[in-house]
């Protein structure tokens, strides 16, 4: 009864069609915006104290070169406009989801990937954008239509 009840709300209000370039550029740059507000705030400087420490724990310490905060903020840019264009142009949650936790693997990966190479890079900046990023984006998808009409 509960189930038909809740399929008869949702056709009296149905999903606003999505609008994937509006939304892809409004989460990509709201999520560099965030991460770099939380950033100049210091909120970051806790994962990057903890990702140093793993980096020494690990026997990869050393005298390293600090990354740019060109590449820094280049790196920030271009992975939440990507995962905000790969999450709002997917079909399904789960697939979107993938997305995301692969998104958080490869954005951890690079603090030993670049410390292997004598360069130490602070992961909280690039972190707290991929995890505001994959929110924004996984509330924008449940509210709205899937991209690409019906899909079986």
């Amino acid at each position: 009864m509960l189930l038909v009840s809740a399929h008869a709300d949702m056709s009296a209000h149905p999903k606003p069609p999505a609008h994937p370039v509006a939304a892809f550029l409004a989460v990509g740059s709201m999520s560099v915006l965030v991460a770099g507000v939380l950033h100049h705030l210091g909120l970051s400087s806790g994962i990057d104290h903890a990702a140093d420490q793993w980096i020494r724990g690990i026997g990869l310490s050393g005298e390293p070169r600090e990354l740019s905060p060109l590449w820094l903020w280049g790196w920030t840019t271009l992975i939440a406009y990507g995962l905000a264009a790969g999450m709002l142009i997917s079909r399904r949650h789960w697939r979107r989801a993938v997305l995301w936790l692969t998104t958080l693997a490869l954005t951890l990966s690079w603090v030993p990937v670049l410390a292997l190479a004598g360069w130490t890079a602070p992961a909280g900046l690039p972190l707290l954008a991929v995890l505001w990023c994959g929110v924004c984006a996984m509330i924008y998808a449940v509210r709205h239509e899937e991209p690409g009409g019906d899909f079986h």
